[in-house]
């Protein structure tokens, strides 16, 4: 009796989530059609886009940033001493767009205990020169007129960072289209409905813009060598200083890597998760309610005769959430990639499970122990 309780308090507590995810992915994308996408001014703008690990895709993926119109840019692209399709992919890219400025950027192995990407950033601002900054991962890419897009959105009054929902677009392969399918049709929500309770007070590594000033007076790249998750941390670094940080209406997208092998995608969720659960515990927490499928599932196996309508009902509500979800962000075939969602979630569920204990993760091949706040401590 208590199982079945449980279940159907679950399930129908997933019903309420989807309810309030289906109203802020409504009101989101309302809002879009206000969003600015000409600036009042074109200061000169520094893509900072660390390499380290780039695959195949990166010289497409970079030469979506070169295509930008926009009249004052740069690209730099931090890449480590084995990068050698990042190295490439930059050559291809300087002789396909000659007119665009972009430098490739050596830089240092990190030391144990630091984020190598933080690393990377660090080497990369030193040869900066414009005074908006845009820190990209490097398995995103970018749609026509971004940069515009994120200039004039950064121009609104107290607003310290701009950043970017993404989409996920897979291989044909089976297991990045469930990692896709999970991000596609839930991580928009969890952002939004993030947003909606407390203000956004974090960023994507997705894209990331701001003054180089506003990164000064919150102690520049220094303050977040020793921290994973660097992108949340320089988004509530932001917030605490009474500036805002804002979600783009230019959603991006990340390729998620050719030839993943489930030990691969295994680490990749591990390490959000787990990262997740250090800087956020109890976000981390509630993260149970977005797993309507298998409460849903768990219900009916329990006790289908009085708890099918609201195992019905959630899982209702969790597809048309994913539509919606999937919608915004631009993804393409969404609707059509919603029978992935039980498998999918079924994964997600797995993967929290595992992330409540332990303190490790990879991370570039490095193995990382995590103290709180999801600090690196070797």
């Amino acid at each position: 009796m208590v199982f079945v309780t449980a279940v159907g308090l679950l399930a129908a507590a997933s019903c309420a989530y989807y309810v309030a995810a289906l109203l802020v992915l409504w009101r989101h994308s309302r809002d879009q059609s206000n969003a600015p996408t000409e600036p009042r001014s074109r200061p000169g703008i520094t893509i900072l886009k660390p390499a380290s690990g780039a695959g195949a895709d990166f010289v497409n993926l970079l030469g979506s940033h070169a295509a930008q119109d926009y009249p004052d840019f740069e690209i730099l692209v931090g890449a480590g001493g084995h990068d050698s399709l990042a190295r490439a992919a930059v050559r291809k890219v300087q002789a396909d767009f000659p007119r665009a400025r972009i430098q490739l950027v050596d830089c240092p192995t990190p030391a144990p205990g630091c984020n190598g990407k933080v690393e990377a950033l660090r080497e990369l601002a030193r040869h900066a020169s414009k005074p908006v900054w845009v820190l990209s991962d490097a398995d995103i890419g970018v749609p026509g007129g971004y940069l515009a897009s994120l200039s004039a959105e950064l121009q609104a009054p107290k607003t310290g960072m701009v950043t970017c929902l993404y989409r996920a677009e897979p291989d044909a392969s089976w297991l990045t289209r469930l990692e896709a399918c999970r991000v596609n049709t839930e991580f928009p929500a969890q952002v939004l409905l993030a947003k909606s309770l407390q203000g956004l007070r974090f960023g994507l590594g997705s894209s990331m813009a701001l003054r180089a000033e506003t990164l000064a007076s919150v102690g520049g790249f220094a303050a977040l060598r020793d921290v994973i998750g660097d992108d949340y941390h320089l988004g509530a670094r932001i917030a605490a200083e009474g500036l805002s940080v804002s979600l783009s209406a230019t959603p991006v997208s990340t390729r998620l890597s050719r030839g993943t092998t489930w030990r691969q995608s295994w680490r990749r969720q591990l390490r959000w998760s787990r990262t997740i659960r250090k800087q956020r515990p109890l976000g981390h927490f509630f993260l149970v309610l977005t797993f309507a499928v298998p409460w849903s599932v768990l219900a009916l196996l329990a006790e289908a005769g009085t708890l099918w309508p609201l195992a019905a009902a959630a899982i209702s509500l969790r597809l048309v959430a994913g539509r919606a979800a999937a919608r915004l962000v631009r993804a393409q075939g969404g609707a059509r990639s919603l029978w992935l969602v039980p498998a999918a979630d079924l994964v997600a569920a797995t993967v929290w499970l595992g992330s409540l204990f332990g303190h490790e993760v990879w991370w570039a091949g490095r193995r990382l122990r995590l103290g709180p706040q999801g600090r690196i401590l070797s």
